[in-house]
């Protein structure tokens, strides 16, 4: 379990919780991507697939610290937003997804369009800036089937914090191409596993290992953190599958333990 005892407050770590869901503590703010806390073996249909959860979170809500914004990738996947992590996005005092998503929780949540950055900002703290990031949440062409997703930078103006990517569910290389071209990228949460489901065929809705290697490259070669490979059933890529390509070229990845937070590199330091 998370304690404040744990992690320092001046810390800049990640803690995941599973799934997609991450603590984010960073020049003193706490952000929440992706809230999923239902128990393991809820089971939900979503369109013509089933969607089953395989592991508990590693906190309850109620045991979450004071959160200063929800990051939500996409709203229409239970997979990142169920049940009782939905409560949490709505209760929360801001939240950033996509434009329809924003639409869709109402309340508190903020849409933003591609490159589009909102700022966190309080008395003797440092803002933080939040950049949507454009994601395709699966092959060219696949978009009226898996709906808009966001990932998201986040980074502050003097650099005295690491910049940490969340891709949310996606497969746009290009973007994370982009991405690296406007700002320097120090820590990256890539969602692999490369979901997929026998009624969609071949279709990928997330990266394979092969294609995060590629993401870490083109991103700068920032330390890799495993995110959305564990904690569902519908992943085609295991950890031991992703851990031996990676392993095969040399490329380093970080494969948390839910609940025990990583200690986040200095800025320029991998």
């Amino acid at each position: 379990m998370v304690t404040d005892d744990a992690v320092p407050r001046d810390a800049n770590t990640v803690t995941v919780l599973g799934g997609p869901t991450a603590l984010i503590h960073l020049a003193g703010w706490t952000l929440l991507t992706d809230p999923t806390f239902d128990p393991a073996g809820t089971e939900y249909k979503d369109g013509p697939v089933i969607v089953r959860k395989t592991a508990d979170p590693a906190l309850k809500p109620a045991q979450l610290p004071a959160l200063d914004a929800v990051l939500a990738s996409h709203t229409g996947h239970l997979d990142n937003l169920d049940t009782a992590g939905r409560t949490v996005a709505t209760a929360a005092s801001k939240v950033f997804t996509t434009l329809a998503g924003a639409d869709d929780l109402g309340g508190t949540a903020t849409g933003l369009e591609p490159w589009q950055t909102r700022t966190l900002s309080k008395p003797d703290r440092t803002p933080l800036h939040i950049t949507a990031v454009p994601a395709r949440h699966g092959p060219v062409g696949t978009e009226h089937i898996t709906g808009p997703v966001t990932g998201f930078l986040l980074h502050t103006d003097d650099d005295s914090t690491p910049n940490v990517y969340v891709s949310g569910d996606t497969v746009d290389l290009e973007a994370m191409s982009a991405l690296a071209e406007r700002h320097r990228v120090d820590v990256a949460l890539l969602h692999l596993g490369a979901a997929g489901f026998e009624e969609l065929g071949d279709i990928r809705l997330s990266m394979t290992a092969v294609q995060a290697i590629e993401a870490r490259r083109l991103l700068g070669d920032p330390l890799v953190v495993a995110v959305h490979a564990e904690g569902w059933a519908h992943y085609t890529e295991d950890r031991s599958h992703i851990q031996q390509v990676f392993d095969g070229v040399g490329v380093p990845l970080h494969w948390p333990t839910p609940g025990r937070p990583i200690t986040l590199p200095h800025p320029h330091t991998h």
